[in-house]
């Protein structure tokens, strides 16, 4: 109880004094201001990850909730301009969480794991889909921004909505992963299945975007959105691989001196990804994937990045914190319930039974569903691609999306720390004393 009031006095002064140097430096001298926010976020951060860990929550929530309070939806400590000027910042450290996620993918420690990841990829993707397309259907018809909308338009954003909605976080995933330390086949299985279902909704929800277009009346289907929007994909699995390839040899020519490298090879990314326009997220779990498995200073590379995971973790998700609109919460709520409890359900169907098609082990059954909750950036993404293609409904889309993603970026960490901690639980006691087991990491994850 101590150490929980003095953590939570020392937030409370952070913000203090954080309010107080943003008032002095208003105005005169706004990189001032952007370098005390910049400590803020940090500083701030590191207190209420260590709050959210006291009370048992993974530290992400803490990272998460001190941007909501400090975002324009609350205290307006960051503003919106300054969320526009910490953007390359947040790119950078999204570059970082992209390489760990694709470092984490050893095509011989998958290999055992490959079946499941296929079939609950596919069965999640699948019983998502279909399951909120048409839970939708009734709640569109009450929605006020479809009023002048059809059924078969309404069965068109359905569809949408259902590819969206099995999206799960990469860069949520990794986080709670490496806080945990967590390790085997159930931890091998869920990263696998987010990042693999990650690139599987981007495709089918650039496919759909393009087909649903005469639907929601825009006549025939642009061409070039839906050449430009696989570009993106393609373009970034193609782009990171490359780039990984390269970074590869440079590592074994230089033996194990990565760490002060990987950060210039992370800026160089987000640059690559930014002229040609590719999805960042994708090119960095491309590249981190290559150079893990073709480098022999892959495991180097990696342990660099963990060595500043804390901090790359404390400011991406404050920001994306900061970043999440509360007043969608008021708008839509209800038809946000009911889609976030779909979701919920639909998630655990589709995982317990993809995993049962692949015979997978009891605790891989009974945990899986609660790894593969979190929502993202790239599920906001896809909605501003959505507002983007459908002006005239973009906007109430993207309040109602942004209310469900609220929920899944808050409960998510939450249910995969429970999932993980779970995992490690009912692990055999050999498969524990083995070193790297769920079991041995989950001992390690309080300290």
């Amino acid at each position: 109880m101590i150490r929980f009031l003095r953590l939570t006095f020392t937030l409370a002064l952070l913000f203090g004094i954080a309010y107080l140097s943003v008032t002095v430096y208003q105005g005169d001298a706004p990189e001032d201001r952007l370098t005390v926010l910049m400590g803020f976020v940090l500083l701030a951060a590191t207190v209420a990850g260590a709050l959210a860990s006291a009370v048992g929550l993974p530290k992400i929530t803490g990272f998460l909730v001190v941007g909501i309070v400090a975002g324009p939806s609350v205290t307006a400590l960051i503003p919106w301009g300054a969320l526009d000027e910490l953007r390359l910042i947040d790119q950078f450290a999204l570059a970082l969480i992209a390489l760990l996620a694709g470092g984490e993918l050893k095509v011989q420690a998958l290999q055992p794991a490959a079946r499941s990841i296929a079939l609950t990829t596919l069965a999640v993707v699948v019983v998502v889909w279909v399951g909120i397309t048409l839970v939708f259907l009734p709640i569109g018809f009450f929605l006020p921004f479809l009023d002048e909308t059809g059924f078969l338009g309404i069965l068109a954003l359905g569809a949408l909505l259902g590819v969206w909605a099995a999206n799960s976080s990469p860069d949520l995933t990794v986080a709670v992963i490496e806080e945990t330390g967590s390790k085997g086949p159930l931890t091998d299985v869920i990263l696998g299945v987010t990042i693999v279902k990650d690139v599987v909704v981007i495709v089918l929800f650039t496919l759909l975007l393009a087909l649903a277009q005469p639907l929601l009346g825009h006549g025939e289907g642009e061409g070039g959105m839906l050449v430009g929007l696989l570009w993106e994909v393609g373009g970034a699995l193609a782009a990171g691989g490359a780039l990984g390839w390269v970074f590869s040899l440079y590592l074994q020519r230089e033996g194990e001196q990565p760490a002060y490298a990987v950060f210039l090879f992370a800026y160089v990314l987000v640059l690559v990804s930014d002229l040609l326009h590719l999805e960042l997220l994708l090119a960095g779990v491309a590249a981190g994937f290559t150079i893990e498995n073709l480098s022999e200073a892959g495991d180097e590379l990696i342990r660099s990045i963990e060595k500043v995971s804390v901090v790359i973790f404390a400011f991406f998700f404050t920001i994306a914190g900061a970043s999440l609109d509360l007043a969608a919460i008021g708008g839509f709520w209800f038809g946000a319930v009911v889609l976030f409890s779909a979701r919920l359900g639909l998630t655990y169907y589709g995982a317990r039974l993809g995993t049962r098609w692949a015979g997978a082990s009891e605790e891989i059954q009974s945990f899986t569903w609660r790894g593969l909750m979190s929502q993202g950036g790239v599920t906001l993404g896809l909605l501003l691609l959505l507002q983007e293609a459908f002006p005239e409904i973009g906007g109430g889309v993207v309040t109602l999306g942004m209310a469900v993603i609220i929920g899944n970026i808050l409960g998510g960490p939450v249910l995969l720390k429970t999932a993980l901690a779970g995992g490690a639980a009912s692990a055999p006691k050999a498969e524990a004393d083995g070193g790297g087991s769920p079991a041995g990491a989950s001992e390690e994850a309080p300290a």
